[in-house]
């Protein structure tokens, strides 16, 4: 979904606005909103200088945005409630390292993990699938 396939550019927006010296401080629960109020031609970031907005804007505005949110909640969290979250952490250590690699294995488990059809139980090493 839109928010998940653009999650690099969303963390690097909340990075650039801890920042940028002004007395605001989101945490990554309101970084959606900061990269969205920036597609619509609010808030400028330089993370977003090179970022064709208005292509972006009309996927968002083609996407299902409660289901969008919710997906990014789950996976994502915020920075107060999911400090001791594994998911939460392996997203943070990656972008803060620049791994980009790391980033989007974390942020695909994480989405295989939420769309995984439940009472199913992946096979292990040695198992066969029920």
């Amino acid at each position: 979904m839109f928010l998940m396939d653009n999650l690099w550019k969303i963390f690097e927006v909340a990075r650039e606005e801890r920042t940028d010296g002004d007395a605001v401080n989101s945490d990554l629960s309101y970084a959606p909103a900061l990269f969205l109020n920036a597609l619509e031609g609010g808030d400028t970031f330089a993370c977003l200088k090179d970022v064709d907005k208005s292509a972006l804007l009309e996927q968002w505005k083609a996407e299902d945005q409660a289901a969008a949110k919710a997906e990014y909640r789950a996976v994502v969290g915020s920075d107060l409630d999911h400090l001791d979250a594994r998911r939460y952490r392996e997203l943070t250590a990656a972008f803060t390292a620049g791994d980009r690699e790391a980033f989007e294995a974390a942020k695909e488990s994480g989405l295989a993990e939420l769309h995984a059809p439940e009472g199913v139980d992946e096979p292990t090493d040695g198992e066969e699938a029920q």
